[in-house]
């Protein structure tokens, strides 16, 4: 099951270059402060993996709330 972005960060995102078909890789930053990097997303809106690696097989400790900003990634 993937996590889907803010609506307000999903818009920012769908700006962003494309990685593959669909999908743009991003940093994400949490309400925390905490940045989370090489995150896959797709079709500018859902979280699918973080560093190559399915989201559901993370532990994310974090939900859609508490994403604040969305980043290209390099």
């Amino acid at each position: 099951m993937a996590l889907t972005l803010p609506s307000n960060l999903a818009t920012k995102a769908a700006g962003f270059r494309e990685s593959s078909y669909g999908a743009c890789r991003v940093t994400l930053v949490l309400k925390n402060g905490r940045r989370v990097f090489d995150v896959t997303l797709a079709w500018g809106s859902d979280l699918i993996q973080i560093d190559g690696e399915s989201i559901e097989k993370k532990k994310l400790g974090f939900g859609a709330t508490d994403i604040v900003d969305v980043l290209p990634w390099p």
